[in-house]
């Protein structure tokens, strides 16, 4: 009996054993899921904004000499470079004003939804 006894207690100590051994290298690869997965999100998040960030450069670059254009184009047409610049600046500081008091809270909402969507996006 006390033979039994002994080979009982031996199994139940490697049965706990294993499950510890187990439960440790469940939770290392849980661990490792996690950063893989949040390494791939901060990836994906990294290059949409880097994107983003060169399509808007370029895109300004692009209405910069666009607005130059125009107002030399209205200068010549007007007789005066300065009543050109002057026009274009104003129509930017109208859309500036339509932007700002009509439409920023659709585009802080808008932007913030997006950023939401990168986070929680499945891939």
């Amino acid at each position: 009996m006390n033979k039994e006894k002994l080979n009982t207690e031996e199994t139940t100590a490697d049965y706990f054993q294993d499950i510890r051994t187990k439960a440790k290298q469940y939770l290392q690869q849980r661990l490792l899921l996690f950063r893989l997965q949040a390494t791939e999100k901060i990836s994906k998040i990294a290059a949409t904004i880097i994107t983003t960030v060169l399509l808007v450069v370029i895109g300004l670059f692009l209405l910069g000499f666009l607005s130059v254009t125009v107002a030399l184009w209205i200068g010549e047409s007007l007789g005066s470079n300065a009543a050109g610049f002057g026009i274009v600046t104003g129509f930017y500081l109208l859309v500036f004003l339509f932007v700002m008091l009509v439409l920023k809270k659709v585009l802080q909402n808008s932007f913030i939804n997006k950023l939401i969507q990168l986070f929680h996006k499945k891939d």
